[in-house]
């Protein structure tokens, strides 16, 4: 059995200030932004690959749905997963992280 990931880079909304951000997309800000990780301080392509690596790198996971507007955006994204998954330290501080600042009541989003 696999694990497909929905929205596996959140929208990439840590590129937008708070009054810009979709309703719908405004938990993954809320999330981000208390998270303050430092990869998504980076350039935009470094922290979109680091995101959807660290999605590909979680046990269990087999596919990632990255939806796009941009058509070639396909081949940007299968070139970021062929540099394979994360290393285990960079893995790891995404996690602690995660388990340093997130709330009880973050459950998935849809």
């Amino acid at each position: 059995m696999g694990v497909i990931v929905k929205r596996p880079i959140a929208n990439v909304v840590w590129r937008h200030e708070a009054a810009k951000v979709p309703p719908y997309q405004k938990p993954y800000w809320d999330r981000l932004r208390k998270l303050d990780y430092d990869f998504l301080k980076g350039a935009p392509g470094e922290a979109i690959g680091k995101a959807l690596r660290f999605t590909l790198s979680c046990p269990g996971v087999t596919t990632a749905i990255v939806g796009t507007t941009k058509p070639n955006r396909w081949k940007q994204n299968a070139e970021t997963v062929a540099a394979g998954p994360l290393s285990r330290a960079e893995y790891a501080a995404i996690r602690e992280r995660w388990k340093q600042v997130a709330e009880p009541e973050w459950i998935g989003l849809g």
